[in-house]
């Protein structure tokens, strides 16, 4: 009589979680809105309204988004040995973050909808650069109309240049650089990684709002470049370096410690290595403004 009543329950209970699963399996999925991407081309130099600029042109598919209020948003970046967004200086073509940006409404008619040739115009002047040639990389992505990566669409990497020289600029604005000093802790530990971490004393000279970088670039002794091992301490080269951005509030700036920081992981070989650092000041094209100073040193592993 157990035997049988057991039985019955196990069947019972089998039953049961075959319904709970059945139901869990025909629950309706809430769908996500997304987008899928296709294509990418440019025109370069075009002209609107009489502004020279960029034409960008996306070949994209959304699912799950009809009638939904939404943007397809380009953001801009330096794609060289200087990491970071391109900031806007004017108010035009900006993000909520302060960098440049351009946005162009979409609300789709349909599920799914497909977008075969959707364009957006890039002036060049409101890239904000400096004289120069840069290596930047455009990064497309629909986003939500408060705000929100909804997909990102691709990333494309171009050339941009900007007539005149950086050079010329500083030779008519009367730009120097005064070096003071540059000292080096060796052994010292930051966020948990050990390494070396530079200090640079210099003052700037009628650089008033102007973006540049101090650089520190490693060599070995006979001149040799010392390769980088990752993209965050590589130069556009290979060259193993590590940089700091400044932008001076004032026609005479004193940087009285700017501190540069090298983990020793990212220095390749073994043994004793014997190596130099070189301190310069760039502008974000890479181009120099001015070498500050240079120092030898032993490092073993």
């Amino acid at each position: 009589m157990k035997k049988g009543l057991l039985s019955l329950l196990t069947c019972f209970s089998i039953l049961f979680a075959s319904q709970a699963k059945a139901k869990e399996y025909f629950k309706p999925l809430t769908a996500e809105p997304s987008a899928v991407y296709d294509s990418i081309w440019i025109d370069y130099d075009v002209k609107e309204n009489d502004v020279l600029g960029m034409k960008i042109h996306l070949s994209f598919t959304t699912y799950n988004m009809k009638g939904m209020d939404a943007f397809i948003a380009i953001y801009y970046s330096y794609n060289d040995e200087i990491a970071g967004v391109l900031k806007d200086n004017n108010d035009k073509y900006v993000s909520t973050a302060g960098d440049v940006a351009i946005y162009k409404a979409i609300k789709p008619n349909y599920d799914p909808a497909v977008y075969k040739d959707m364009q957006l115009f890039m002036p060049y002047a409101e890239f904000d650069l400096e004289p120069g040639l840069y290596d930047l990389t455009l990064d497309a992505k629909i986003i939500y109309k408060a705000g929100g990566m909804i997909s990102r669409l691709t990333y494309y990497d171009f050339e941009f240049t900007k007539p005149g020289s950086p050079a010329d600029a500083v030779s008519e604005m009367k730009t120097d650089v005064l070096f003071h000093e540059m000292k080096v802790d060796y052994d010292y530990t930051e966020k948990g990684e050990l390494g070396l971490r530079i200090h640079l004393n210099f003052s700037t000279i009628n650089m008033k709002g102007v973006e540049a970088y101090a650089a520190v670039y490693f060599k070995l002794r006979n001149g040799d470049k010392v390769e980088g091992k990752t993209s965050t301490y590589r130069s556009k080269s290979g060259q193993l370096a590590v940089y700091k951005s400044i932008k001076p509030n004032y026609d005479e700036s004193d940087y009285k410690d700017l501190t540069l920081f090298l983990p020793y992981d990212e220095i390749p070989g073994s043994g004793k290595i014997r190596m130099k650092m070189v301190a310069e000041l760039i502008f974000p094209s890479g181009d120099l403004i001015k070498t500050l100073d240079e120092k030898y040193f032993l490092f073993e592993r």
